[in-house]
């Protein structure tokens, strides 16, 4: 089998993790994160909706609020592409 080397980065530590086996974790959340990221890692998806109606400004910041599959990631930027917002938008707004 292939050895694989990945960056922890559930706590500071970022532990050097070796995947076959999990090996290098400092803590028991580095053996769940390198199976999750082998699996199916995922990514908070950050951008910008640029649709902005009746608003001050001609973008606005917007994240997901958990964390997605990064095989997804470009369907999810094209459906950001489409969303418009009606001012006034709030932080935290969904």
């Amino acid at each position: 089998m292939k050895e694989v080397t990945m960056c922890c980065t559930t706590c500071p530590s970022g532990c050097a993790l070796k995947v076959v086996s999990v090996e290098g974790n400092n803590c028991p959340r580095g053996e769940k994160f390198a199976h999750k990221e082998w699996i199916n890692p995922e990514r908070m998806l950050t951008s910008t909706v640029y649709a902005v109606i009746n608003g001050k400004e001609l973008l606005i910041p917007v994240k997901s609020k958990e964390p997605i599959p990064r095989k997804i990631m470009t369907e999810a930027m094209e459906e950001i592409q489409e969303i418009e917002v009606t001012a006034p938008v709030k932080m935290g707004d969904v």
